[in-house]
Formats: structure tokens, sequence, C-alpha cells
């Protein structure tokens, strides 16, 4: 038996994921059932071009097909989410803080 690279067993669990039929995903992506059969038995390897054209028809990153099923996440994007945030600080009387605390976090008891 031929293996399959990780892409492959990714995109399988993907596929899996997302209640896809092989035929079904087969039929999205534009491949003849044949060829996808193939290549999800390692007995055919996928090209960059076609990867591409499988993130795309599953509306994802190539990366994230990448690190499934993490997500990437750039850091560069995450600084700026980070830089985003914004930090308030309330002075309140102790029998207030509780108050102030559940009306901010929900109904969750502090203690």
């Amino acid at each position: 038996m031929a293996e399959v690279h990780y892409i492959v067993e990714n995109i399988n669990k993907i596929i899996a994921h997302k209640k896809l039929t092989k035929m079904g995903f087969a039929d999205l992506v534009g491949f003849p059932d044949s060829k996808w059969s193939k290549i999800s038995n390692g007995r055919q390897e996928l090209s960059l071009h076609e990867f591409s054209k499988i993130a795309n028809n599953l509306q994802m990153r190539e990366i994230d097909i990448l690190t499934w099923p993490q997500k990437f996440v750039d850091s560069e994007s995450f600084a700026k989410d980070v830089s985003e945030r914004v930090s308030v600080t309330f002075e309140v009387s102790p029998e207030k803080r509780d108050e102030l605390l559940k009306l901010v976090m929900g109904e969750k008891k502090f203690e």
C-alpha cells in the first residue's frame, strides 16, 4: 500500500469533519471521483495547484489545511489584535465590587 501524505490525510479529516462524501468532495473541487480516490489512497500525488484549488473550494487557507485541526495564527496579526485591546480600571467600594464584576463578567460568582 502506498504512503498517504499528511496533507492528504488532513484533507480527508476535513472532508469527514464537513460531513462530505468522497464523491461530493470530488464534485466540489472539480476532480473526477477516481482521481481523488487515487490521491486519497496515496497512488497519485497532489500537485500544488490542486492543493490550492482544494483550499479555495473548501473556503480555507492552505496553511489551515496544513495545520488542521489547529488554525494558523499570524504573529503580526496577533500582535495587532493585542495592541487594539483596551484596559479599563474602576475604583469602587468593596460593596460595589461584586455587583460590578457580575455586570461585566456575567452572573459568575466571585469570592
